[in-house]
C-alpha cells in the first residue's frame, strides 16, 4: 500500500464517530452567472449539430430536386402609358369627362389590366385554345375555332363558349407592375413559351387600347342620346318660367327690382336703400342705446353716495384745479397756525380765501351735476326717437319683400333654366365633334419583346435561398429544441439551476463501446476515461471537506434508471483502490440489484436484519471478488421496506459495524414517490444524488433537493452521469486523447 493511501486512511479513520442524527447541510450558494457569450450558442449548435445537418439537407434537397423538375417559365413585358385625360386636341373637355377623375384612376386601369373581359378579347384574337398550355381548358375547341370566323356582333356568344378555368389561368399568368412617380405600368404575361410571352403582352397593350377608344365612344353616343332628350324638355321650361315672370311681374306692378350696377360694377336693386337706411339707424340706436347706458350709469353714481367724490366731478379741470388751490392754502394755513394764533389778521386772510374755494367748488359741483342730468334726459330722448323710426322703417320692408319674394323666386327658376339651356347645347355640339375622335389617353411605350433566358426558376436565386434558410432555419430549430428541452445536461446546470454542487461528471460508457460491464468498470480497466473520472470523485469526497470527510454516505436519485447504483458500486470499488476498507448497503428493498451484480447469495439480508430475523455474525457481511470490498445485501423482499428502515436497528446496525469500515457507501431508491431514502439520510452523514444527463428533468432534481432539505438531510452534492462530450460545455476533457496517445 502506498504512502498517500496509508495518510488519506489515516485521515478517514482520526477519530471515532460520534453518531448521531445529520444535520442540515448548508445553503449552497452558486457562483455569479457568466454573461452570455457568443461560445454559448456555439455550445448548442454543436450539440445539436444533427438536427441542424438533417434540417439543412432536407430543405436543400427539396428546392433542389423541385427546381430540377420544374418546367422553365419565360416572362415578357410592356409598357404602357397612361394619362389621365385625352390629349387636348379640342379646345373645350371631352363629353366623357363629364365628372371629375378620381384618384383612384389609375387603380382603376391596373383592375381592367386583369379583367376578365380583357382577357377573353386577348384568348379569341390569339386563339389560344390551339397552345398546350390553354389546350386543357377548352372543352369547347371546335366550336369555338370556328366562332373565330364570325364578325364582332357574335363575340358575345364566343365569351360564354369560354372556360372560366382558362380565363382564370391567363389572369394569373399577368403580372401589373406601376412604376413609381411615374404614368407608366409594366405588365407582364409568363408562359412556358418565350414566344408565347411576347406574343401575348403585346396583344394585352393592343386590346386594353382598344377596349379604352370603344368605351369612350359608347359613352358618347349614350352621351349624345340623352343629351338630345334632356335639350328639348330644358326647352320647353325655359319658355314657361318666362312667362309665368312676366304675368307676375305685370300683376303687382313690380318694377323697381330690375338690377342696375354701381360705381364698383356691382349689382344692386332699388330696394337695398331701405335695406342700408335700415343698417344705419340699428347702428345709430346701438350707439345711442350705449350713450344712454353710459349716461345713466353717472347719473345712479351721482345720487348713490358723496357727489363730490364722483369721477365726474373728480375729473373736472376746474374742480381739479380748485381742489389744486384748496389744498395748498390749507397747507399755508396750517403752517403759519405754528406760528400765529387764529384771530391774526394775515390769518384772517387765508381762512376767508380758503371758504372762498369751498363755496365755489360747491357751485361747480352742483353744474355737473345738473349737467349730467340733462345729458341723460337728451339721451333718453333720442334712443326712444330712434326706436320709432326703425320701427317704421322694419314695417315698410317687410311689406316690399312679401311683394318680391315670388318675384324672386321666379325669376331664379326662369335664369336657372336658360344657364342649362345653353350647357346643354353647348354640350351637344362638343359631342357630335368628339364621336368623330379616336384619340385614346393610353399610349404603347415599349412593346413585349422574346425573352432570351427563362424567368422561373431562378437556380442561383433558389439555391441560394435554400442555403440561407436551411442554414438559419436549422438553428433556429436548434435553439427551438434547445428551448423546450428541460433536462440537466452540464454540471452548470447542477449548480444554476438546482443551486447544489457538482461532485462530479460520469461520461456515457456506450461510447467507450466496451465489452466490459459497467458496474465493473473501475475494477477491470482502470484506463479507460470513465474509471478515472470515478477516481476523481473518490478524490473530491476524500479532500473536499475542510475536516474529516464523510465516512457514511447514501446514493440516491430523483427517478429510476439514473445509474446510482452502478455510481455506488464504481465509487465504492475507488475508494478500496486507495486502500480503504469499504462496506456496501443495498437498502434499496424495492428492486434490489447488488446480489445480481456480484453474484452474492441473497438469502440473508438487511430485510432479515431489520426484522430480526437475523444478526451480523449469521453471514449478513458478505465478501466479493474485489479486495477490502464487502457487501450487505437486501434480502427477501419485504412488504413494508419503509418501516423496516425507521426501525432501530438500522441505527444499531451502523453504529455496531462503523469501526470496521472506514467507509459505508448505502445505495437507496429513488426519492421521487418513495419515503425509504428520507428514512436512511437521517442515519448517514452525507446524501450523493446521481443525475442523468440529457434525461433527469430540471423539475425533478428541484424537487428531490426540496424534499431532501425538508426532511433535514444533508446534500453533498451531485455526480453527473451518462454525459456526452457533444454535449459538454467547451469540449470537457475525459483523458480519452491522453490514454489513447499512451497505448500508441
Amino acid at each position: 500500500m502506498s504512502e498517500e493511501n496509508e495518510i488519506n486512511k489515516e485521515k478517514a479513520l482520526d477519530k471515532p464517530r460520534d453518531y448521531s442524527l445529520a444535520t442540515p447541510g448548508q445553503i449552497y450558494y452558486p457562483q455569479n452567472e457568466e454573461e452570455v457569450h457568443l461560445r454559448d450558442y456555439l455550445h448548442v449548435v454543436l450539440r445539436r449539430k444533427w438536427i441542424v445537418i438533417t434540417f439543412f439537407i432536407a430543405v436543400v434537397t427539396t428546392v433542389v430536386i423541385g427546381t430540377f423538375i420544374k418546367k422553365p417559365v419565360y416572362k415578357s413585358t410592356i409598357t404602357i402609358k397612361i394619362d389621365k385625360e385625352n390629349p387636348n386636341i379640342l379646345s373645350f373637355k371631352d363629353v366623357v369627362n363629364l365628372e371629375k377623375i378620381e384618384d383612384d384612376y389609375y387603380q382603376t386601369q391596373y383592375k381592367v389590366l386583369k379583367s376578365r373581359n380583357l382577357a377573353k378579347r386577348v384568348v379569341h384574337s390569339l386563339n389560344l385554345f390551339s397552345y398546350p398550355e390553354f389546350s386543357s381548358f377548352d372543352e369547347n375547341k371546335k366550336q369555338n375555332t370556328e366562332s373565330n370566323l364570325l364578325d364582332k356582333q357574335n363575340s358575345s356568344l364566343e365569351d360564354d363558349k369560354v372556360s372560366p378555368e382558362l380565363i382564370d389561368s391567363f389572369i394569373n399568368r399577368i403580372e401589373v407592375s406601376p412604376v413609381q412617380k411615374s404614368r407608366l405600368v409594366n405588365v407582364s404575361f409568363q408562359s412556358n413559351d418565350p414566344y408565347l410571352a411576347a406574343k401575348v403582352s403585346n396583344a394585352i397593350g393592343d386590346a386594353f387600347i382598344e377596349l379604352n377608344i370603344e368605351s369612350k365612344f359608347q359613352a358618347t353616343n349614350q352621351a349624345k342620346t340623352w343629351l338630345e332628350k334632356q335639350l328639348d324638355e330644358m326647352k320647353a321650361k325655359v319658355e314657361q318660367a318666362e312667362e309665368k315672370l312676366n304675368e307676375y311681374a305685370a300683376k303687382n306692378g313690380i318694377i323697381f327690382l330690375d338690377k342696375t350696377e354701381d360705381s364698383k360694377g356691382k349689382a344692386t336693386d332699388n330696394q337695398n336703400i331701405i335695406t342700408k337706411r335700415l343698417s344705419e339707424l340699428s347702428s345709430e340706436l346701438t350707439t345711442a342705446t350705449a350713450e344712454r347706458i353710459s349716461k345713466e350709469a353717472l347719473c345712479r353714481e351721482m345720487h348713490s353716495g358723496e357727489q363730490e367724490s364722483s369721477s365726474v366731478v373728480m375729473n373736472n379741470p376746474l374742480m381739479l384745479e380748485l381742489k389744486k388751490n384748496y389744498v395748498s392754502l390749507d397747507a399755508e394755513y396750517n403752517q403759519m397756525l405754528k406760528i400765529y394764533k387764529p384771530d391774526y389778521p394775515k390769518m384772517i386772510r387765508l381762512q376767508e380765501q380758503i371758504n372762498q374755494i369751498k363755496k365755489k367748488m360747491d357751485i361747480e359741483t352742483k353744474r355737473i351735476i345738473s349737467s349730467v342730468k340733462k345729458d341723460y334726459e337728451v339721451a333718453v330722448k333720442r334712443e326712444n326717437q330712434l326706436k320709432a323710426a326703425l320701427n317704421s322703417l322694419k314695417n315698410e320692408a317687410l311689406s316690399l319683400n312679401e311683394r318680391a319674394i315670388q318675384y324672386q323666386i321666379l325669376k331664379r327658376e326662369a335664369d336657372t333654366n336658360k344657364e342649362l339651356y345653353n350647357g346643354l347645347l353647348q354640350r351637344l355640339k362638343e359631342t357630335g365633334v368628339s364621336a368623330s375622335l379616336t384619340a385614346s389617353n393610353i399610349q404603347i411605350l415599349d412593346r413585349a419583346e422574346i425573352p432570351k433566358k427563362p424567368y422561373k426558376p431562378n437556380w442561383p436565386l433558389n439555391i441560394m435561398l435554400s442555403l440561407v434558410v436551411g442554414i438559419f432555419g436549422g438553428i433556429g430549430l436548434a435553439f427551438f429544441t434547445e428551448y423546450l428541452d428541460d433536462t440537466i445536461k452540464t454540471p452548470e446546470d447542477v449548480e444554476k439551476k438546482a443551486y447544489m454542487p457538482s461532485l462530479g461528471i460520469v461520461p456515457n460508457f456506450s461510447e467507450e463501446k466496451s465489452p466490459l460491464q459497467v458496474e465493473y468498470v473501475s475494477h477491470e480497466d482502470s484506463k479507460l476515461p470513465i474509471s478515472e473520472a470515478y477516481r476523481s470523485i473518490r478524490t473530491f469526497l476524500l479532500l473536499s471537506s475542510g475536516g474529516k470527510p464523510p465516512r457514511v454516505m447514501m446514493i440516491t436519485s430523483p427517478d429510476r434508471g439514473e445509474g446510482k447504483t452502478t455510481t455506488s458500486v464504481n465509487t465504492a470499488v475507488s475508494l478500496t483502490q486507495s486502500g480503504f476498507k469499504v462496506l456496501l448497503i443495498d437498502a434499496d428493498m424495492r428492486k434490489p440489484r447488488l446480489h445480481r451484480i456480484f453474484k452474492l447469495d441473497n438469502t440473508i439480508g438487511l430485510a432479515n436484519y431489520l426484522s430480526g430475523n437475523a444478526e451480523i455474525d449469521n453471514g449478513l457481511i458478505k465478501h466479493c471478488n474485489i479486495e477490502n470490498l464487502y457487501v450487505i445485501t437486501s434480502g427477501p423482499i419485504p412488504p413494508n421496506p419503509a418501516e423496516l428502515l425507521s426501525s432501530y436497528r438500522l441505527r444499531d446496525l451502523i453504529q455496531n459495524i462503523y469501526s470496521d469500515f472506514n467507509f459505508i457507501i448505502v445505495d437507496t431508491p429513488p426519492v421521487l414517490g418513495i419515503a425509504d431514502p428520507l428514512i436512511v439520510s437521517h442515519q448517514t452523514d452525507g446524501v450523493i444524488i446521481i443525475v442523468r444527463s440529457g434525461k433527469t428533468a430540471k423539475y425533478n432534481i428541484k424537487e428531490t433537493k426540496r424534499i431532501l432539505e425538508g426532511v433535514n438531510a444533508k446534500i453533498l452534492g451531485v455526480i453527473l452521469n451518462s454525459v456526452n462530450q457533444s454535449t459538454m460545455k467547451y469540449s470537457y476533457y475525459y483523458y480519452r486523447h491522453y490514454y489513447t496517445d499512451e497505448k500508441k
